[in-house]
């Protein structure tokens, strides 16, 4: 008889989040011999009745838990969710005492720590097509698994993981188009208005904060743009026709996603679906433009942090501010909605240098505009050597959080300078003033951790980016007030002349 695994989804966000990783498992699972469950806690009020209820019915061999996020990594309220996570873990344990397998994108950021503080037996290191079902299928042979890349595990010396080689990971393309079956795709599209799909893994670029190296590797690896079509295809059958490409950034390069856009409008998808994407300023030629506004893409999200070019080389970006000016008015010729999202607060950063982008970015006009004050700093980044070297503890004035007790930076520690003075947030909400391009005065309105005005919307049709959907709602807003004569900057409450703070979403770590 086949042994069980139990895909476990602890992931409770809302606007929910469809857990594409235990779509993408089941088929290498299966052909491995494995059967399969899903115990989806997204919706779940109770976890404990959830748990005990699904093994009243099933008896998994394993527990297959995902963590996608460690925290909210919002500044503002730097709220964990790894208690809740090891409390999740305990219950599985006392509902079924076999082994708890750890995996996902928040997981692969810090895997050996992570093993130790939720109490699992083994974790597997970014993608799990090719080592989770080997894995199993050595524990259930008694083999060794230690030649595995990217496993962590138990031992008498504690917690040690297999090393993970340059090529660790396999081909996408041997992978084939994903079936999309396990998870329920039409009901996650429902309630959370877009549904999360791959064209590609991997990020060869070096901002010195980000964790996607760490998560998906730094070689870029393809799919084949039929393969994503097709997966796209079989979703729409089903009613699910808004997606949101979760590469690190689609235009890594020109050709793939030109050859995806052929994909979508030869299979004559164009006119059934909509979808957006992350992408970089450079390269976006007009050609790119223009094939992804035939292919059905609505929207781009350019996270270019910054136009100072002082702050660009600290961040190490590969652009320029004139790529940047360039991006929005190739967006704006092509009818592509667009948003920049701004990032203050790295070392370096400076009253001027914040000066600079805004004034910038107004001159440049884009369509929207979100800011985020204060970078989380995750361990394993250029960004975490860069403030051991100045200093990780309580007495450095540039560090909020949990600090003390911290230092392999488990729970959120962000960095914001006090070279921006003793309010950065007022400051940078000053020099942004009554800008209606900015998103609304309400910073909670745009943490994607528990959106309350984000699930009312898509309860009541909105479909989309999220941002996008906010947008919407914005523009609604701005217009009804408009119409009585009022003049205040558009926002669910807060002072009217307070500009708005954004955090960095979290819904697009896929």
């Amino acid at each position: 008889m086949a042994k069980r695994v139990t895909f476990v989804n602890t992931n409770q966000i809302k606007p929910a989040i469809a857990p594409i990783a235990f779509d993408y498992l089941s088929a290498p699972m299966e052909r491995a011999g494995f059967a399969l469950d899903l115990l989806d806690l997204c919706f779940s009020d109770d976890c404990e009745a959830a748990i005990a209820a699904h093994c009243r019915t099933a008896a998994p061999d394993y527990w297959g838990v995902t963590l996608r996020n460690t925290d909210d990594v919002y500044f503002s309220s730097g709220y964990s969710f790894l208690d809740r996570i090891r409390d999740i873990v305990a219950l599985l344990r006392r509902a079924r005492a076999v082994p708890v397998v750890m995996g996902g994108a928040g997981y692969s950021v810090m895997p050996e720590k992570l093993l130790a503080y939720l109490d699992a037996d083994f974790g597997i290191v970014r993608e799990g097509e090719f080592s989770f079902p080997e894995l199993l299928t050595c524990l259930e042979e008694g083999r060794s698994f230690t030649h595995i890349p990217g496993v962590v595990y138990r031992d008498t010396a504690g917690v040690r993981a297999t090393p993970l080689a340059p090529n660790a990971c396999g081909p996408l393309a041997s992978i084939g188009p994903h079936k999309r079956e396990l998870v329920d795709n039409p009901h996650y599209f429902a309630k959370g208005g877009q549904i999360g799909i791959e064209t590609k893994r991997g990020c060869n670029r070096s901002c010195i904060y980000c964790v996607e190296p760490l998560i998906k590797g730094r070689t870029v690896r393809m799919r084949e743009p039929d393969d994503v079509v097709a997966e796209m295809a079989s979703l729409e059958e089903r009613g699910v026709n808004v997606f949101h490409i979760n590469d690190s950034e689609f235009n890594l390069s020109v050709a793939h996603p030109l050859a995806l856009c052929a994909a979508i409008i030869r299979h004559g998808l164009a006119g059934k679906i909509q979808w957006y994407a992350y992408g970089m300023p450079r390269p976006f030629p007009d050609e790119l433009a223009a094939a992804m506004k035939a292919a059905g893409c609505v929207g781009m999200n350019f996270g270019v942090d910054t136009a100072s070019e002082t702050m660009l080389k600290i961040l190490r970006r590969t652009f320029s501010a004139d790529d940047i000016e360039q991006a929005v008015n190739t967006a704006k010729r092509h009818g592509l909605e667009h948003i920049i999202e701004l990032l203050f607060g790295a070392p370096g950063e400076t009253q001027e240098t914040a000066r600079e982008t805004i004034e910038f970015i107004k001159r440049v006009d884009p369509e929207r505009v979100s800011v985020t004050v204060g970078l989380r700093i995750f361990p394993g980044t250029e960004l975490e050597q860069m403030i051991r070297r100045e200093g990780l503890h309580v007495g450095n004035p540039n560090l909020h959080g949990h600090i003390e007790g911290n230092d392999d930076l488990l729970h959120p520690v962000f960095y914001l300078p006090t070279a921006l003075g003793p309010d950065p947030q007022q400051f940078i909400a000053d020099l942004i003033g009554n800008d209606r391009r900015f998103f609304g005065t309400n910073a909670s309105l745009f943490n994607y951790n528990a959106n309350d005005a984000l699930v009312e919307a898509i309860a009541q049709g909105e479909r989309g980016a999220y941002w996008s959907i906010l947008n919407r709602i914005e523009k609604r807003f701005e217009a009804a007030h408009d119409a009585r004569g009022c003049h205040r900057t558009p926002a669910a409450g807060g002072d009217a002349d307070r500009a708005p703070i954004e955090v960095v979403p979290i819904e697009q770590s896929a």
